[in-house]
């Protein structure tokens, strides 16, 4: 278990997983599946737009396009730059809305800052880069039984591992 303390100090987060991204097509969005080692067979289930899932699948490999995405871009930018993601966050949920971090460092000052994320945006860009994602250790009471999901996983899935 990795465990990681915020910048404030308040907040203890868990080193997360991306276990599948679901498309539900009848009602026009999607769900992010984060779990840890901690949750056993527990899910933190968070609802993102179609465009981002399919952003997340293409940094995954699992489909192609064309162009480059806004993700794309942006890890474009990043490289060029001489910064790296050093990790992303997903901090808290406020009025049904999940809050999110990314840190990044610029190698030239050695300084690391944040931007405020959605947490489909942080995965997005994540994924791309190999970079760690860790949830606050709280967002555990949002947590489901990955059994809850497992119809639509068999379904619309892509999962890295179907033995969850």
């Amino acid at each position: 278990m990795v465990r990681e303390e915020s910048s404030s100090g308040s907040s203890k987060y868990l080193k997360a997983d991306l276990l599948d991204v679901i498309e539900i097509p009848e009602e026009g969005v999607a769900v992010m599946l984060f779990t840890t080692e901690d949750w056993e067979d527990r899910v933190l289930p968070i609802r993102i737009d179609v465009t981002a899932s399919f952003s997340i699948k293409k940094a995954l490999g699992l489909v192609s396009f064309h162009r480059p995405l806004t993700h794309d871009l942006i890890v474009d930018l990043i490289n060029r730059l001489d910064v790296i993601v050093d990790r992303v966050t997903i901090d808290a949920m406020i009025d049904g809305v999940y809050l999110s971090t990314i840190f990044i460092k610029d190698n030239r000052t050695n300084e690391t800052f944040q931007l405020d994320a959605r947490p489909s945006d942080a995965t997005a860009i994540a994924v791309r880069l190999g970079a760690p994602i860790y949830v606050a250790e709280h967002l555990v009471a949002y947590t489901e039984p990955l059994e809850n999901y497992r119809e639509l996983r068999a379904r619309y899935g892509f999962s890295f591992n179907k033995n969850l």
